[in-house]
């Protein structure tokens, strides 16, 4: 079924994001929302983690995680690595008659019955862009939902998946009714005081392994009460420990509900998918993330193992 295809025959569409979703996952699922709309259907967008409040400034930011009807005819996962990441709203695709997954990570599990899954695209926003811009589906409101994607997943043009497909798709969604400064100062320049505390905590817990190669950064529950802040907060603090010249693979231990950690990688050229796919995670080769149970120090231990297993002799 083509996406043209989708949009003439759904009509009650849920959109389901992925669990601690990013700039890509909501830009993609508002993105995706709207074109329904556009078409008279009934769609809603969700996702199973708090709505992240820095994202406030996304066009129809008050309907994230509203469901309008009880039943739907089609689902859409978008960004899901695997349908694990759809979290408690999984029960839906599997009663879907129409099920689809748009996603770019490689380690994708192609769970649904349409999968369209682009391992070599920076990001979800931009094989969205790939299929609508054919089909004459952008508007100013989609321009910008896919723009603040395109710009989180790629570390606003800097990370090593931003090619020349990235600029081209960036110079065409400019040349709609967006603010694309505006949309870096939302983005890059209006943390809380809360998050820039959580920040220097950051900074201050940096360990390093591997005769530096390696730095883990860790947040703790405690971190997150004392900065009010809530784990969405923890995105992008990895890059601070990307910033040291030394670090080839950064990563940020994120403590959940103990016994558990959010795990997430970087790395400047180690393929840390592999690393992740360790404790059943995945991503791509340079940005990867998973879920290790137990204590601190043991789960430190495995993870700078699953790193240092990978690393050249």
């Amino acid at each position: 079924m083509t996406i043209s295809e989708l949009i003439d025959k759904a009509e009650k569409i849920l959109v389901i994001g992925h669990q601690r979703p990013d700039g890509d996952c909501i830009g993609a699922g508002l993105a995706f929302r709207h074109v329904f709309l556009n078409h008279g259907k009934i769609c809603d967008f969700v996702f199973d983690s708090p709505v992240p409040s820095h994202f406030s400034f996304m066009p129809d930011y008050e309907v994230l995680n509203k469901q309008t009807v009880k039943n739907y005819d089609t689902v859409i996962c978008v960004d899901c690595a695997d349908n694990f990441r759809a979290g408690k709203y999984i029960g839906y695709l599997d009663r879907a008659d129409i099920s689809f997954n748009i996603d770019h990570h490689k380690t994708n599990n192609r769970f649904a019955k349409e999968n369209i899954v682009v391992p070599d695209a920076s990001s979800t926003c931009a094989v969205l862009f790939d299929l609508l811009n054919p089909l004459n589906e952008i508007d100013d409101y989609v321009a910008e939902c896919l723009f603040v994607g395109l710009s989180t997943d790629t570390g606003h043009f800097m990370h090593s998946n931003t090619d020349s497909h990235v600029f081209e798709i960036a110079s065409k969604l400019s040349t709609y009714n967006i603010n694309p400064n505006k949309l870096a100062g939302y983005i890059y320049k209006n943390a809380t005081v809360g998050k820039i505390k959580l920040i220097a905590r950051a900074i201050q817990s940096m360990r390093f392994f591997a005769d530096g190669k390696i730095c883990i950064i860790s947040i703790n529950l405690s971190d997150l009460s004392d900065c009010d802040c809530v784990l969405a907060d923890t995105e992008g603090l990895i890059d601070y420990a990307m910033m040291i010249g030394t670090v080839e693979v950064a990563v940020c231990i994120s403590e959940q509900n103990t016994p558990q950690y959010k795990v997430s990688y970087r790395s400047k050229g180690l393929d840390v998918a592999a690393a992740a796919g360790v404790f059943g995670g995945g991503g791509h080769k340079l940005a990867a993330g998973c879920s290790v149970s137990g204590k601190y120090e043991d789960v430190v231990r495995k993870v700078v193992k699953s790193v240092t297993d990978g690393m050249p002799l």
